[in-house]
């Protein structure tokens, strides 16, 4: 019994710790228009400045700021800022989001 415990929660604990990374792309010139992402619940961030991307990156960035979350190196969720350069999310809506996911990931 206490072997199914420890696996249980070892399997758990693998679970909550999925490998959720959220990607927050900007350029220096609006800077003053990133969220502020500190202390992030499930997923680890980094915040990237689009003038130090490949030239393929740089491609697929229509908008900044732009924040990506993926999910083992494959999006599962993206925002942009559109016309207004200013992102209209908050660091809540992101954690609600992976939770969603991980929720999903139970079933």
């Amino acid at each position: 019994m206490k072997k199914i415990l420890i696996i249980l929660t070892l399997l758990c604990t693998f679970i909550s710790t999925a490998q959720y990374e959220v990607l927050h792309i900007n350029s220096t010139w609006n800077l003053r228009h990133n969220l502020d992402l500190s202390g992030m619940k499930n997923a680890t961030v980094k915040y990237l400045l689009l003038e130090e991307q490949s030239p393929s990156f740089k491609q697929q960035i229509k908008s900044v700021p732009t924040v990506l979350v993926l999910y083992n190196g494959k999006p599962r969720g993206q925002w942009s800022g559109g016309i207004a350069l200013k992102l209209s999310i908050t660091k809540e809506d992101i954690e609600n989001h992976i939770e969603r996911l991980k929720r999903k990931e139970l079933q």
